[in-house]
């Protein structure tokens, strides 16, 4: 069994939502020029986050390993719009802000328009790279729409439903 984990969320990021939320709640074809993208990162000896299991009490208790050097991992990037997807982008070692304009000039800049047409919208986290004031005016010479997100809000990014069954599968055996 996993513990669900939800960020804690402080009183003013419950208002930036309900706000983000008002303010798109109009939107119907406008949805489908958003690309939505991510990252994902695969741990190669399992998945993160398992704290406790049930077991027969008759039984002896299961012995679990523990990573304490790290057991190596797998980052991806991905990106899908309402016309279709990126590549997957295999990401060598910790990202950064440079690395992220990389993987999107190499993944995303060239098939954006097909994803969500000719004045497309970016979607992305909040995350330190990703807000990078080097990234910020590489959109903005590229003239990409970025959406405003709300920080701590990756359950309204329906690629976390794709990382979701992605993982699922990876895990499965």
């Amino acid at each position: 069994m996993k513990k669900k984990h939800s960020p804690a969320l402080t009183t003013a990021h419950k208002d930036l939502r309900l706000s983000w939320a008002k303010d798109h709640m109009i939107w119907n074809n406008e949805w489908h020029k958003v690309v939505w993208s991510d990252e994902k990162k695969f741990n190669l000896d399992g998945p993160d986050g398992f704290s406790y299991y049930w077991h027969d009490l008759r039984k002896e208790e299961e012995i679990f390993s523990t990573r304490p050097l790290g057991g190596g991992s797998v980052m991806i990037w991905a990106s899908f719009g309402w016309g279709g997807k990126s590549s997957i982008c295999f990401v060598d070692g910790r990202m950064n802000a440079k690395g992220y304009q990389e993987v999107l000039k190499k993944h995303l800049i060239d098939i954006g328009s097909c994803m969500g047409g000719s004045d497309w919208i970016f979607q992305q986290d909040n995350a330190p790279i990703h807000r990078a004031k080097v990234n910020l005016a590489w959109f903005k010479s590229k003239k990409i729409n970025v959406l405003p997100w709300p920080s701590l809000s990756p359950d309204l990014n329906p690629i976390e439903n794709l990382w979701g069954i992605l993982a699922r599968k990876v895990y499965a055996g």
